[in-house]
């Protein structure tokens, strides 16, 4: 009813022909130019040969996001966020000073004069967290010509840019493993659905993919060194504004990332064990002042508030009014013990839940049976290296370590934070990429140890026959 009387038009998204001939029009012309950067980049970066069906795969994802808000839920964030985005863009055409002003300094009380019958009004305007998507989405929805499938399909092409350098991270580091690294960068069914819409996730999961290739080409291969600074701040800057608790969530494995990249280069295991911890504790040092100097950027999530929002945010999640798909995994209290003894079922919530049996719909359902495969692949794994063995693969590359870490500690901190499964499933997104790839990589690692073993076990028996 709110949207009623704002816009006239209703909780959901009305489709006209402009919807079905202009996307159209649209994939057509990105299907040609992504497939002539594909043969012309080919040649000298075999993983381009996934390029043109990731980014399809992702603007079919981002499409079936509006059907499902339009057809299935009849409202909701994404259908919010892009009537915002058309209030600013109506705002363009009638006054371009106030437009910006909105667009660079955010929107308040005092702004109402700026909007009239023809503009519309905001919905988000009370959240400055929410209202930072339509901030950024504008361009699309003006070269959309205001239409929901056609603004997707352009957020789709510029937000595939994060998570196709992300996945060029991970095969530089290991270029054998180009095909399962792919099938976890783009195929993954949460990452492709929820990552692709007009969503906070999408936009956060694109810049964490620009901030990870960013930081690796500053700080691990350094390359085009002030080109990537600039990408760094800009993508942190955006994480940020919309979801400070990711920028939170990296800071442990960006910090132990640096810590191996520095102490691997020091020869001599003495001192390479001295200058392990000083380093530990001086960029620790550093990351914990870091957040401290951030508390305003932070908002609620600031250092010394997270962990009664952390228990706020659980028991909120349990209402009723966010549809009965909650989960319970203790009671929690805001002091580090509590948060310790609740971690390994927090993790494996995020990590393994909603179960298949926990399903209440179609959505979950689709939920379930990924993480059934995620868990399976997880016991899989833990039984072929025998568990213990996690830790001997942990420390051998410092992607690795830093994809462990990340996604585990993210997994703890959605976990304890989260007792709804709707919500759940859209905040674990960050995470699912590094966990999986973290799997193949260890897999990858065991098997050709075995191999190498196998080979010095072959080469040593024929010696000694001869």
């Amino acid at each position: 009813m709110l949207l009623q009387y704002l816009y006239g038009r209703g909780d959901s998204y009305k489709f006209s022909g402009l919807d079905i001939f202009y996307p159209l029009f649209l994939v057509v012309i990105i299907f040609y130019f992504a497939k002539s950067i594909r043969d012309r980049r080919i040649e000298d970066n075999p993983s381009y040969k996934y390029y043109l069906a990731g980014l399809l795969v992702k603007i079919v994802g981002g499409i079936m996001v509006v059907l499902v808000y339009s057809f299935y839920y009849t409202g909701g964030d994404t259908v919010y966020f892009f009537f915002d985005s058309m209030t600013l863009t109506n705002l363009l055409f009638k006054n371009p000073a106030h437009f910006f002003d909105v667009v660079v300094n955010g929107f308040t009380v005092e702004k109402f004069s700026y909007l009239d019958s023809n503009t519309g009004t905001f919905v988000y305007y009370r959240s400055p967290e929410s209202f930072f998507v339509p901030r950024i989405i504008w361009p699309f929805t003006l070269f959309g010509l205001q239409s929901m499938i056609a603004t997707v399909i352009l957020l789709a092409v510029v937000s595939f840019g994060g998570v196709w350098r992300m996945f060029q991270v991970f095969i530089k580091e290991f270029p054998d493993l180009e095909r399962p690294l792919a099938l976890t960068f783009f195929f993954l069914p949460s990452l492709f659905f929820w990552g692709s819409g007009i969503l906070k996730d999408s936009i956060t999961f694109s810049a964490l993919g620009y901030f990870v290739y960013s930081f690796y080409h500053v700080f691990i291969s350094p390359e085009k060194i002030f080109k990537n600074l600039i990408v760094l701040i800009l993508s942190a800057a955006v994480i940020i504004s919309i979801k400070s608790y990711i920028f939170i969530g990296i800071m442990p494995g960006i910090l132990i990332w640096l810590v191996r990249k520095y102490t691997t280069q020091i020869r001599g295991s003495f001192i390479r064990g001295v200058t392990l911890p000083i380093l530990l504790i001086i960029f620790s040092g550093s990351g914990f002042m870091l957040l401290n100097v951030m508390g305003d950027e932070l908002g609620k999530f600031d250092i010394d508030n997270i962990l009664d929002v952390a228990v706020a945010s659980n028991n909120d999640l349990k209402a009723d009014y966010y549809g009965g798909n909650s989960f319970d995994i203790g009671e929690i209290k805001p002091t580090v013990g509590s948060m310790l003894a609740h971690a390994p079922a927090a993790i494996n919530a995020a990590l393994f839940r909603p179960y298949i049996i926990e399903s209440r719909n179609l959505m979950m359902m689709v939920s379930g049976i990924e993480n059934t495969f995620i868990l399976l692949f997880t016991i899989y794994i833990l039984i072929k290296v025998r568990f213990f063995g996690i830790f001997k693969y942990f420390t051998k590359h410092h992607l690795l370590t830093f994809s462990l870490i990340f996604s585990l500690f993210f997994a703890f901190s959605v976990g304890i934070s989260t007792s709804n499964f709707g919500s759940l499933v859209r905040y674990r997104i960050p995470l699912l990429p590094f966990y999986v790839s973290s799997l193949i990589i260890i897999r990858y690692l065991h098997n050709k140890e075995t191999e190498e073993k196998k080979s010095l076990s072959y080469s040593y028996h024929k010696a000694l026959v001869e």
